[in-house]
């Protein structure tokens, strides 16, 4: 079973610079030890599956080119050790759950990231880049 619990604020900060010393994140989210990536982060969820930290969802104020899809980017990330076991798809729907608008931005370098994507039937596929594909909830 999926469960979020909420990190609190104050503690965003030092969380951001721990997962970005951590290769796979880092990658991910070059800009995640930056002061004005931790500014635009406005929540943290870990995403705990059974007793074990899987991984966390950030919402974030987005950049300028991404502001049109809303005023709160999703960031998923789960450790690899967890990834392929459904975790971010339950995560998902828990979310979907709150009927809020989301949407997520994928990297076209991060080949995983937007396979994982595509497959949730959840999703859709509003706008891409040659650098990026934009998913938000097929019920916005």
């Amino acid at each position: 079973m999926i469960r979020l619990q909420s990190v609190q604020t104050a503690d965003i900060p030092q969380l951001c610079d721990e997962l970005g010393n951590q290769a796979e994140f880092k990658r991910a989210f070059p800009t995640i030890k930056r002061g004005a990536f931790q500014r635009s982060v406005l929540s943290v969820h870990q995403l705990h599956d059974g007793k074990d930290v899987a991984g966390f969802l950030l919402k974030t104020v987005p950049s300028i080119p991404f502001k049109a899809y809303g005023d709160r980017e999703s960031l998923l990330l789960i450790y690899p050790e967890y990834q392929r076991q459904g975790i971010g798809s339950r995560v998902l729907n828990l979310i979907h759950q709150d009927k809020k608008p989301i949407f997520f931005v994928s990297s076209k370098s991060n080949p995983a990231s937007t396979a994982f994507f595509q497959k949730q039937s959840s999703l859709a596929l509003v706008d891409e880049t040659d650098r990026y594909k934009v998913y938000t909830s097929k019920n916005q």
